[in-house]
C-alpha cells in the first residue's frame, strides 16, 4: 500500500498500451517529468495531476487513490481492464499486470467517443464571433481536440496490436476529430497559427523541410500549426512562409 506500488501499476498500464511518458504527456497535458514522478511515487501529486492522468488512460475517477490503499495494485488495475473479478498476480511468475487487450481497446473507444461529445457541446456553446473572447474561445477548443486526436491515434494504436473490432471505429473517431479541428481554424482565418496551417497543406514541402525554414524542430512545427504555440524569434519567419503561400 503506498504511491510506488499506485505509480509501478499506471506505468505497467501505460506500458501495456505501448504508449511512451512522451505521447501520454501529448494526451493529458502533465509534463513527462510530472508523469515520471508519478509512476516513481516519489511525491504526492497533485489533484489536478492525477485527474488528467485518470482521463488520459481513461480510468475511472478516484482509481489512483483506489490504487495506493490496495493491497494489490496489479490486481485493480487487472479487474478493471478485464470487466471481471481480478485474478492473482504473483510476482514470481509476473511482473507486470494481466491485460485484456480487447477489453482495454473497448475501453479506449468509449473515452474517444466521450472526447467527441464533450467537443461537439463545447462548439455547440461558441460565443458570438463579434465577442473578444471568439479566437480565445475557439483555441481552448482546439487544444482540447489535438489532445483528444492524440489519445485517438494512440488508441487506434493499441486496438490494432490487439486485434480488436474497434479498429475501424477508431479511425473514423479521428477522422472526425480532425475534421473538428480543421473547422475551428477555418473560423479564425485571420489567425497567424490558422493561415500558417492552411499554407503548410498547400505547399508541396515536406514537413521536415518546412521545420528547417521556419528554425525548429518538426515536434515545434506540430505544435505552430495545431495549437498556435509560435516560439519566441519564429514569428518573422512564419508570417514569410505564409506570405510566400498566399
Amino acid at each position: 500500500m503506498s504511491r510506488e506500488a499506485a505509480g509501478a501499476a499506471i506505468r505497467t498500464l501505460r506500458e501495456a498500451r505501448d504508449w511512451s511518458l512522451a505521447e501520454l504527456a501529448a494526451a493529458t497535458g502533465v509534463s513527462i517529468m510530472g508523469l515520471s514522478f508519478l509512476e516513481r511515487g516519489v511525491r504526492k501529486p497533485h489533484k489536478g495531476t492525477v485527474q488528467k492522468v485518470e482521463n488520459g488512460l481513461g480510468l475511472p475517477p478516484g482509481t489512483y487513490a483506489r490504487l495506493v490503499v490496495a493491497d494489490d495494485p496489479a490486481a485493480e488495475i487487472a479487474q478493471f481492464l478485464t470487466g471481471g473479478p481480478a485474478e492473482s498476480v504473483s510476482p514470481r511468475t509476473t511482473t507486470g499486470i494481466v491485460v485484456s487487450r480487447h477489453s482495454d481497446a473497448d475501453v479506449l473507444e468509449a473515452h474517444a467517443e466521450a472526447h467527441l461529445e464533450s467537443l461537439n457541446s463545447l462548439i455547440a456553446r461558441l460565443p458570438a464571433e463579434t465577442s473578444n473572447e471568439y479566437e480565445t474561445y475557439i483555441q481552448s477548443v482546439i487544444e482540447q481536440c489535438v489532445k483528444a486526436e492524440l489519445l485517438a491515434a494512440n488508441s487506434w494504436r493499441v486496438a490494432v496490436n490487439a486485434g480488436a473490432e474497434s479498429v475501424d471505429r477508431l479511425m473514423t473517431h479521428l477522422k472526425s476529430l480532425e475534421a473538428i479541428r480543421s473547422g475551428l481554424l477555418a473560423r479564425m482565418p485571420g489567425s497567424i497559427s490558422a493561415r500558417f496551417d492552411q499554407a503548410c497543406a498547400r505547399s508541396e514541402l515536406p514537413e521536415p523541410v518546412i521545420a528547417t525554414l521556419i528554425g525548429v524542430d518538426v515536434e515545434q512545427l506540430w505544435d505552430i500549426r495545431n495549437r498556435g504555440a509560435i516560439p519566441p524569434g519564429v514569428l518573422p519567419r512564419v508570417r514569410a512562409f505564409v506570405e510566400e503561400r498566399s
